[in-house]
Parts: structure tokens; sequence; C-alpha cells
């Protein structure tokens, strides 16, 4: 029998070793629980383990009933409810303390008391898959397509229903050759999925009355159902008043104050579509966020803080949200701390626009890192422009697990969230 309170030492990787302690809490009778097992590693020849022993049942006596192990796979196969059920069972945080993971072919103990068990390299389940160099490329051009696809395919069974196809216009201002490019990519990104697109071009010297008045009149036109005002405006515009004029239900940008506010409270609304691709990103690679320790670097009322929200708030609700535990940091925050709160992270977000601001050696081992920031510079070698993120890219790949490129990453996912959210807005003002 193993005595109340006896650590009970299984050779397994530190993420299994935990989840399967919460269920061993669970057991009726812990004082009576002898729990046998079968080393899961091989280190002998060179040879991985087998990923059956991963799955392996242990049974407790007396008709405990029995201790299933649970690998990574299973985990992510795992239903909302059921995740959110194994994190509610106590005495995993207790069992984190007294455990952890080292390569080895023997079991230890420290002198502190903890267990330091022994893991094969070959069935390590960290982010990063340890036998890689590099980290797994996040392709957002390759996603962003993908989603494009499932949006066409979506809209003409829409459109057999009966309903026109959905319309987005766009009001451009002034001549801004980024702004240009920008609204040149959306519309034949709506093109390709199948919304009517239409642009609206503008002089600099538009009054701010003169603006506010057409979209008003685009607010009353049930011919339109999304309106897109490219940011930034000229500086005698003020912006939130034009961001607040546009129609909640047409919002396509998501950054009206009432579909932020509905944001914040974790309610059905239009979200901001750059903060919407990064949680597409990250649901659709598979990356894990419950529990997980996020670092959202900016606080950017369009993209930092809404980043910040969809990671941090509960998963049940409207939002889909990500149940990770977030930590902002910005421009005020002391470099030393920076590095510290990105080193201590399993996912690090940075939207600032700073280049080169997060480097290799402020990233933690296997964590994935999503780069939002995007900033057009000069190349010393070449002379010629190029955009680079706010990550040290060449170096990071070498520490981090997922990262995505830029250009690459996460642009194309945010001009394929404008389309999502037409044609949602599409079909909510159909139902009106």
């Amino acid at each position: 029998m193993t005595p109340m309170g006896t650590t009970t030492t299984i050779i397994a990787s530190a993420r299994l070793q935990a989840y399967r302690a919460t269920l061993e809490t669970k057991l009726k009778h812990p004082r009576c629980m002898k729990i046998s097992c079968t080393q899961e590693t091989n280190t002998k020849g060179g040879k991985p383990a087998s990923r059956s022993n991963l799955t392996q049942n242990f049974s407790s006596e007396r008709n405990l009933g029995t201790l299933a192990v649970i690998s990574d796979i299973t985990w992510k196969r795992f239903s909302y409810e059921k995740k959110r059920y194994y994190h509610s069972l106590s005495g995993v945080r207790d069992l984190l303390k007294r455990v952890r993971m080292v390569h080895s072919s023997k079991n230890q103990s420290s002198q502190k008391g903890e267990v330091i068990l022994a893991c094969d390299r070959f069935v390590r389940t960290d982010t990063k898959d340890s036998l890689s160099k590099m980290a797994k490329l996040i392709d957002g051009k390759q996603i962003a397509s993908d989603i494009r696809s499932e949006l066409r395919e979506q809209i003409v069974k829409w459109i057999q229903q009966g309903h026109r196809a959905p319309q987005l216009t766009a009001i451009l201002i002034g001549d801004d050759p980024a702004s240009n490019t920008y609204v040149a990519n959306k519309m034949k990104a709506a093109t390709d999925v199948g919304i009517v697109s239409k642009t609206e071009r503008y002089s600099s010297d538009i009054t701010e009355e003169q603006l506010l008045r057409r979209i008003e009149e685009l607010n009353l036109d049930d011919a339109v159902d999304g309106i897109l005002v490219q940011l930034p405006v000229p500086d005698h515009i003020n912006e939130r008043k034009v961001c607040n004029s546009v129609s909640c239900g047409k919002d396509v940008d998501g950054f009206n104050e009432r579909n932020i506010g509905r944001l914040c409270l974790d309610m059905n609304t239009l979200i901001p579509c750059t903060p919407l691709g990064v949680q597409e990103l990250i649901k659709r690679c598979q990356i894990e966020t419950f529990g997980k320790n996020v670092v959202v670097v900016g606080r950017s009322k369009n993209v930092g803080m809404p980043i910040a929200m969809l990671l941090h708030a509960d998963g049940r609700n409207d939002t889909c949200a990500m149940d990770a535990t977030v930590t902002i940091c910005h421009r005020f925050t002391p470099p030393s701390e920076l590095a510290r709160f990105c080193k201590s992270a399993d996912i690090v977000i940075t939207a600032t626009g700073v280049p080169g601001l997060i480097t290799a050696d402020m990233i933690k081992e296997g964590a994935a890192v999503i780069d939002v920031g995007i900033t057009r510079v000069v190349d010393p070698v070449t002379g010629k422009n190029k955009l680079v993120g706010d990550v040290d890219y060449d170096e990071a790949r070498k520490v981090a697990g997922h990262i995505t490129p830029v250009p690459g990453g996460v642009g194309p996912m945010t001009v394929a969230m404008l389309m999502k959210n037409t044609f949602i807005a599409a079909k909510n003002l159909a139902k009106k």
C-alpha cells in the first residue's frame, strides 16, 4: 500500500504525470491506493518509446477504478468541458512543485524532495519537437487561403438559398500608399470569396461632417452589409468618432465602442479582424492555450487589448475564448521585466511595430511566437525596403516551437477575418 502523502514516482513526461495525478486525487480511497506502472521511456540503442505506452492504463487495488494516462494527442481531442473538468481537480499545483523532468535513463530524487522524472527525448511532450532544430512555421498565408475556400463554399450555398451576395463598402481617404495597398488586397479577397465590394475614395481635405454624413447614408442602405473605413484618417478627423458612427451590425472592423464593449463582456459581437485572426491561427495550429501563460506585448485598443481579451476569457461563452493566463506588457514595461515575462510564457504575441524588440534569449524553448508587428525598413545590405516584425525571426526560430513569419503570418489572416465578419454581418442583417 502507498501511505497518504507519499510521492509515487512514475516515469513519464511531466505533462502526462500532472494530469494523471489530478485523476489520482479524485479516487475515493487514496490511503489504500497502489499504482503499478511500466517504464514509458526507452533510451537503449537510441530507439524511441512505443507510442502505445503513452496510453497505457494504470489500475488501483480494491476496485477503485482505472486511472488513464492522458497523452498529448488524447488531450487535444478532449472536449472543452472535459478539459475544464480535469483542470478543476485538485492536486495539480502541489504535484508540479514536486515534479520536474530531465533527459535521463533513471529517475532520481533531489535534495528538495522533488521527484525528477526520467524522460527519453523521443517522447517529450513540449510544444517544440525536440528532434527539430527550427520552429514549426505558422503559414498564415496558407491558413487564410483555407479559410477563404471555406467561405467561398458557404457563400455559394447562401446565394443558392435565395439570398443576395454579401456587400462590403470600403472608404479610403487620401493617397497613402500603404492604405491603398491594404484596401486593394481586401477588395481582391472579397471578389475571391464571392463578396460584392466597392471602394469609395475621398481626398484628404474631406471634412469630418461630410464623412460622417456619408457613413450614415451607408448605415441606412439595406444593400450594404459591411462598412470599412480604412485607418488612419487625416488628423483633422476624430478617429474614435468615425469608428463609433459605423452601425454596430455593419462594423466589420469591430471598432465601434459598443462592439468592443460586448467583446470585453464576452458577448456575441463582431470581433476586430487582427485579434480574431490571431485566435484562429492558434486554434488551427492546435497550440494549447488552456491554463497556459501568455504574454501580449502591446496594449492598443484595436489589437493588443482585444487579443488579450480573447485569450484570457472563458471559452464557454460567446467569443469562444481561450482560458489562458495573460500578462500585458507595453512601452513602459522595463526591458528587464519584459524579458522576464516573455521568458516564462508558453505563447508570446507581440504587436508594437518596434523591429527586433523580441530577441531569442527572451523566448522559452518550445514557446509559440505570434508576430503581429509590421514595419517597413531599409535593408542595409541591398538598400531596398523590406517588411519586418517585432521579433528577431532568424534567431527566434531556433528556440521557439511555433513562429509566424513577417510578412505571410498574421497579415493574410486579418484580411480573411474581414471576409468572415462581412459574411456574419450579412447573415445577421438578413435575419432582421
